[in-house]
Formats: structure tokens, sequence, C-alpha cells
């Protein structure tokens, strides 16, 4: 999908998406973990499987 005549506001700690964009019509869910990755030279945000998601839990908590 392409977006056209969005607002978002990005800085170094957030991104916000526009308002009126509706991220349940792509079925993202609050408490996600997204990571970025560099595919072709451009920048990509890719939702974090369930596996990788428990391992990283389990290092922020101090368990590695």
């Amino acid at each position: 999908m392409l977006y056209v005549d969005y607002n978002w506001d990005l800085n170094p700690n957030s991104i916000i998406p526009d308002k009126e964009l509706d991220t349940n019509k792509l079925g993202w869910k609050i408490g996600e973990y997204w990571k970025s990755v560099e595919v072709d030279g451009r920048l990509m945000f890719r939702k974090v499987d369930k596996l990788e998601e428990f391992i990283l839990k389990g290092v922020d908590n101090g368990n590695s």
C-alpha cells in the first residue's frame, strides 16, 4: 500500500503515524515488536516473530 498525504512525527525516540492511518486494517496490534533492517539499500521496519520476541524479552529482563 502507498499512503499519500499522511503526516508522521519522526524523531530519534519514536515514530508517530498520522491519526487517520487505520492500523487495524494492517493487522497491527498494540505491544508488537518491530526492528529496523536494511533491504536493497532501503530502511524497512519488520515485525519481530514470536520466538525472537520471547528471546529479546529474556535478554531485557537480565535472563541471558
